[in-house]
């Protein structure tokens, strides 16, 4: 029922896309996208309002901060990070230059490789993320979790399953 009415709303609103004249079910993957799209933009502007007031730095930090704690005491070269990055791809060492600035990170020479660079945690910067974190899961299960059921969750955790695990579409089973 409420996909019909928000079809009722869209047909009153001017066509953002030459697939809004479409029958509805054919255009049911694009819903589904806007509504991922928008979602994450509004919970991400949330997320990072809300990081920036309490642990002071935003959400890219956090994203880099988190690759390298996923990546343990050796850190990561500056190419496996912009390749794990979420939020960040240009720019990346201009940023890594803002965090390493604050004390959260520090550049280390790669042994046997002369112009090699990793990237890893201070002590500082594993603490700072380690609450981060905790306030993080906070936010997002305020904002997320919460406005949804367990079984809302569970079906967009398995449609989404092969980008999360960046995996082709068929091409791998998800694990039972």
């Amino acid at each position: 029922m409420q996909y019909l009415q928000r079809q009722e709303r869209r047909r009153r609103l001017p066509p953002m896309h030459p697939n809004d004249d479409l029958p509805a079910a054919a255009e049911a993957w694009f819903d589904s996208w806007r509504g991922v799209l928008f979602a994450s933009a509004r919970i991400l502007r949330i997320a990072d309002r809300d990081m920036i007031e309490h642990d002071g730095f935003p959400l890219t930090w956090f994203d880099v901060l988190s690759r390298l704690a996923d990546a343990g005491p050796a850190g990561l070269r500056m190419q496996e990070l912009e390749e794990l990055a979420l939020f960040t791809r240009g720019g990346l060492t201009r940023l890594v230059d803002r965090i390493e600035g604050a004390g959260l990170v520090r550049r280390e020479p790669v042994p046997g490789d002369r112009r090699g660079v990793r990237v890893v945690l201070t002590a500082e910067g594993r603490e700072r993320h380690g609450a981060a974190f905790a306030r993080h899961r906070e936010v997002i299960e305020h904002v997320f979790g919460q406005r949804l059921t367990p079984a809302q969750h569970g079906a967009i955790a398995e449609a989404l399953w092969p980008w999360w695990h960046d995996v082709a579409p068929g091409s791998a089973p998800r694990p039972a």
